[in-house]
């Protein structure tokens, strides 16, 4: 089988909660909508940014047509 990989920018990491709680929802949001194109969440990518913050990116594949 033949893959086809996506890496797409998650979020970022927010010391203030409902902000937090937005971004974890519209997360989900997003994966749901990939999910349902076919891709696979098979990884994350955590980047530490300046002070105690990461961002992240989720790395995606599905079987690539022929």
């Amino acid at each position: 089988m033949i893959w086809e990989y996506k890496i797409v920018f998650i979020g970022t990491e927010s010391a203030d909660e409902d902000e937090y709680e937005t971004r974890l929802h519209d997360g989900v949001h997003m994966l749901n909508e990939l999910g349902s194109e076919g891709w696979e969440l098979i990884g994350y990518l955590p980047h530490r940014m300046q002070g105690q913050r990461n961002k992240y990116h989720v790395i995606l594949k599905r079987p690539r047509g022929e």
